[in-house]
């Protein structure tokens, strides 16, 4: 696993990964905003849906994206002795995943939260 070609396939899906993250979270605010679209609206007929919709969103969309930083970061395993030595690899290994990982979590969970709070309690 030391070869350009092995250093070009952790490249290749790392950008893959990352652009798949950014995928998953750009669908998730979209989901939110047409979600708070139907509360603004008052479609209260739409509610049960939106909600078994919300949760399973919710749900998809974090695990997808936990993943998808999983694999981001254990791209830099795979780096040989010579990568390792390069200033962006250490910066990259320095990063505080759980940090991330933490806030995404929050973000995509308590929007949920609050807006399954508002179809349904408010």
């Amino acid at each position: 696993m030391n070869t350009a070609q092995d250093r070009a396939n952790r490249i290749s899906s790392w950008t893959a990964r990352s652009r798949d993250l950014l995928w998953i979270m750009t669908t998730i605010i979209i989901s939110h905003l047409v979600l708070i679209a139907i509360v603004g609206f008052e479609l209260t007929n739409a509610y049960i849906p939106a909600s078994v919709y919300l949760v399973f969103m919710t749900a998809m969309g974090i695990m997808g994206s936990l993943d998808a930083m999983d694999d981001i970061a254990v791209q830099a395993d795979d780096a040989d002795d010579k990568e390792k030595k390069t200033k962006a690899w250490k910066r990259f290994n320095e990063t505080q995943w759980g940090g991330f990982k933490g806030l995404l979590i929050g973000w995509f969970g308590l929007t949920a939260l609050a807006e399954l709070y508002i179809m349904w309690i408010v």
